[in-house]
């Protein structure tokens, strides 16, 4: 049985999103753990890479992301790494998201290998923390972000929700 909408919502703000960021994450090769039974461990280290937008600077050569690879469901991601701002403030990342794909292309992803974003369900919620007050707007918002794998790291649009 379908139930209609409740219209009481109406006078509920519809949230929108502003573009605030791209991330060009720099990875190296994957430490493999093995298959733990909840799927493949891995973890990726982050070596280095780019911030754009109202934010400039660069990702510092630490962190990983700590991944749970599953062919037949989607594989879970948890990021954790900083950057650093032109400024010279510096901000601790933590990402969690999924990544979905056919059991094919997943194994295109784990393997390096070329892969259209079309075919990729890839979508995070990165938090954002700081000690410096001209960044604090970043742990007062909710984010989401869209990624891209690419062969040698990851390509992210971060959106606050508005």
């Amino acid at each position: 049985m379908v139930k209609e909408t409740d219209s009481s919502d109406s006078n509920v703000p519809k949230p929108t999103l502003e573009h605030v960021m791209g991330l060009e994450v720099e990875v190296a090769e994957p430490i493999e753990i093995g298959e733990t039974g909840n799927g493949q461990r891995r973890i990726i280290p982050i070596t280095g890479g780019t911030v754009s937008g109202r934010i400039e600077g660069h990702i510092v050569s630490a962190g990983a992301d700590y991944q749970l690879f599953r062919v037949n469901r989607p594989t879970e991601l948890v990021a954790k790494y900083a950057f650093e701002t032109d400024d010279g403030s510096v901000v601790y990342v933590e990402n969690r998201g999924i990544r979905s794909a056919t059991p094919k292309t997943k194994e295109r992803l784990r393997d390096g290998k070329p892969v259209n974003p079309d075919e990729v369900y890839f979508q995070s919620t990165p938090e954002f923390e700081t000690a410096d007050p001209d960044h604090e707007w970043l742990t007062r918002n909710v984010f989401v972000a869209s990624g891209i794998r690419q062969p040698r790291g990851v390509k992210l649009a971060v959106y606050r929700v508005c």
